[in-house]
């Protein structure tokens, strides 16, 4: 089969032409691009906006194109399109070396109208698909008008060919989900079941009664509809809109057009398209990360031989795509240009200082540097850092004792589970808006004679497919917290944006105790209204903040993620090494709702290092109490539900599941959300013994020494 140039090839030239080089051949360059199609599919819910598409166009099986034979396609999409008005899926058009297959096609006389469905969150009220000069393209959507553009341009050329006799009209359309709209139907979402095939991709089961559903839903409701871009499309395929020109990055300068005839011959050639090094190339798919063993080339180091004339594999030379947090983002090209590629060459001029005013601990600016005089083993950078620092791990005891001072016991520590598709689960939501489907809460008391005791206290979890929670949620976790007057830790902004949405969403319901949780709920949280800022008494603290500034581990390089932080803290801490190395968490002393054999949270690798705890979770086909492949349960997180995005996707897995797999998945969330409030009880538990702020009874420990 000849090598054509596609849409997902235009895509993917858009962000950087050299990629297609590396990408004509999957045996020759090592591709280290990891997502994961069915977990992303879960989690977005791209694969069912599809076909929710199909089925408002009212498209069935013998109008979808399924054969992967381009001939074939070509012949059967010929074939349809002679009829007067038919809609089609997966439509192909082939002109020159140029080949696209449309998500819909709608044929009605000599009018074709081109539907490109996304996932894509927009608002149909508020949003815009070009600057308010006028002049660009809005960024955030820009890569799918490009897309939608790349197809009318093929489809026009391929028309003239295949009815050279005729003249069609091809308008252009971006289907997108609408948050300015809500779902009419109870259990939308649950109507597109997903499933993994046999062959590694993704499928959607529709129910039966999806179309009635569908069919009687009014125009004016449906979440996820036609955009007209027809306009648009045009004045990027003359080359109209700035971004074409002013970038030299975006399409090279050359204008859509010419862009497009230049990259697909060198594509379809297996030739090197220029490029320009920058940012973008830190998070290059082609490049071998650590060990590898396939024999492939690395794309990234070639590029950057070509351009920069050395060659990163061999260099161990701390890099600035190590570096991240504010304001270094935006940095990045501006370094790269100024070919400054390494810590070492940064001077004081190359970082935004965060603030000339009076604060506490680290801010962004001053944790660059350490990070950088730590990596670059500078001491005349560190000198500035050394008061707080053991070896190469800062810790700033007086500012940590500065802010304990200000906590109340009991302390609380809260992780939310939350999830966001375009399909909404529940009548009356809008695509894209948040659900809370789960929390976990560890408290910390103090005893009387000045020791403390750690307990999994309570958590939450809807199971029930179809049930909107939001509001059961709220209501348990104030019935957890609104007992006393202790602090609250949350881990970042995550929990008090969630908060302030279903605050939202109790303004427009009639729940009986509305104002007692909108109170609570205000009470805990902080937000701005008319610039005004609001913070509640009980306003949580966010412990990434106090991590940020007054710690740092080399091992966390630029991140505070609690999953970095956390290995980071068991490596430092001796305390939290010596107690949790023995089985007292799941105990009476310890109490854990979810693991009811004691636990044991350290384990040392091969390399000395305490393992992550998160992949000391067990997999989900354990708690089915079978040995199966996990791709056999359909859910493809080869290790554990332990990382965020798994976590969304085995919920959404729930609302299609019942019996044992839904309580398979039940458990493993719960375990995984257990273990994120835990987390956040180990990094306070570090930073007290450092500080000393609570007098411990060793007695009231067993003996670890």
């Amino acid at each position: 089969m000849p090598k054509f140039f596609t849409k997902s090839a235009f895509s993917m030239a858009l962000e950087c032409p050299r990629r297609l080089y590396y990408a004509y051949d999957k045996n020759e360059y090592a591709n280290q691009n990891l997502d994961d199609e069915f977990l992303k599919s879960l989690a977005e819910g791209g694969f069912q906006v599809g076909e929710f598409a199909k089925l408002c166009f009212g498209i069935g099986k013998e109008n979808m194109i399924s054969t992967l034979d381009y001939r074939e396609a070509i012949e059967q999409t010929k074939e349809l399109l002679e009829k007067d008005e038919v809609n089609i899926a997966e439509a192909a058009f082939l002109t020159g070396n140029l080949f696209v297959r449309a998500d819909i096609i709608e044929k009605k006389g000599d009018l074709i109208n081109l539907i490109e469905v996304k996932a894509k969150s927009w608002d149909g009220i508020e949003d815009s698909f070009i600057s308010k000069n006028g002049k660009s393209t809005n960024t955030g959507i820009r890569p799918y008008l490009y897309d939608v553009a790349f197809q009318k341009y093929v489809i026009v050329k391929s028309l003239k060919d295949l009815f050279p006799d005729r003249e069609f009209k091809v308008n252009a359309f971006l289907m997108l989900a609408d948050k300015s709209r809500t779902a009419t139907i109870n259990g939308l979402n649950q109507l597109f079941k997903i499933n993994n095939g046999s062959n590694g991709r993704s499928t959607v089961e529709v129910s039966a009664t999806a179309k009635e559903m569908i069919d009687a839903i009014p125009e004016a409701k449906r979440v996820v509809r036609p955009f007209h871009v027809d306009e648009i499309c045009d004045r990027i395929i003359n080359g109209e809109f700035a971004e074409q020109h002013n970038d030299p990055e975006f399409m090279m300068g050359l204008g859509f057009q010419s862009f497009v005839e230049r990259v697909s011959a060198d594509y379809c050639n297996h030739k090197r398209t220029d490029c320009i090094i920058g940012s973008k190339c830190f998070s290059c798919p082609f490049h071998i990360k650590g060990e590898d063993s396939s024999g492939l080339k690395d794309g990234y180091c070639e590029c950057w031989k070509e351009k920069a004339c050395f060659d990163p594999s061999g260099i161990v030379r701390p890099s600035i795509k190590d570096m991240s947090g504010q304001y270094i983002g935006r940095k990045r090209d501006e370094l790269v240009k100024d070919r400054k590629f390494f810590m070492d060459q940064l001077q004081d001029s190359d970082l935004k200082m965060h603030s000339d005013k009076p604060h506490t601990g680290l801010d962004h600016y001053e944790r660059k540097w350490l990070q950088i005089g730590v990596a670059t083993n500078n001491e005349e950078i560190l000198k500035n850092y050394r008061s707080n620092m053991t070896n190469d791990t800062y810790l700033d005891i007086e500012g940590l004792k500065e802010e304990i001072k200000k906590w109340e016991f009991p302390l609380h520590f809260i992780d939310f589970e939350t999830s966001a598709v375009a399909l909404p689960f529940y009548d009356g939501m809008h695509p894209y808006e948040q659900i809370a489907f789960q929390f976990s809460h560890h408290r910390v008391d103090l005893n009387a004679d000045g020791t403390y005791k750690v307990t999994h206290a309570g958590q939450f979890i809807n199971t029930k497919p179809g049930h909107f929670p939001n509001f059961d949620f709220i209501r348990a976790l104030k019935a957890e917290l609104d007992k006393d007057n202790g602090t609250i830790f949350r881990y970042s902004n995550h929990e008090n944006t969630i908060l302030r949405e279903i605050h939202r969403q109790l303004d427009a319901r009639n729940e009986p105790d509305k104002k007692e949780l909108q109170d609570f709920i205000d009470s805990i949280t902080h937000y701005e209204k008319d610039k005004v800022k609001h913070a509640g008494e009980r306003d949580m603290v966010d412990l990434a903040d106090v991590v940020l500034k007054y710690y740092f581990h080399p091992i966390m390089g630029g991140s505070y993620s609690i999953k970095v932080v956390l290995p980071a803290v068991l490596n430092s801490s001796d305390f939290i090494k010596g107690k949790y190395s023995q089985p007292i968490y799941g105990t009476p002393d310890m109490f854990s709702q979810n693991l009811l054999e004691p636990k044991v949270w350290i384990d040392y690798g091969e390399d000395g290092k305490v393992k992550n705890p998160y992949k000391l979770l067990p997999p989900i086909a354990s708690y089915l109490g079978i040995d199966a492949d996990l791709n056999e349960l359909e859910l493809k997180d080869t290790e554990s539900v332990a990382n965020g995005g798994a976590a969304l996707a085995a919920y959404a897995k729930m609302q299609f599941s019942d019996g044992t797999m839904s309580e398979a998945l039940e458990k493993a969330l719960l375990t995984y959300c257990e273990l994120d409030t835990l987390a956040m009880v180990f990094i306070w538990e570090y930073f007290n013994d450092e500080c000393r702020a609570v007098v411990l009874d060793q007695s009231s420990i067993p003996d670890f020494q």
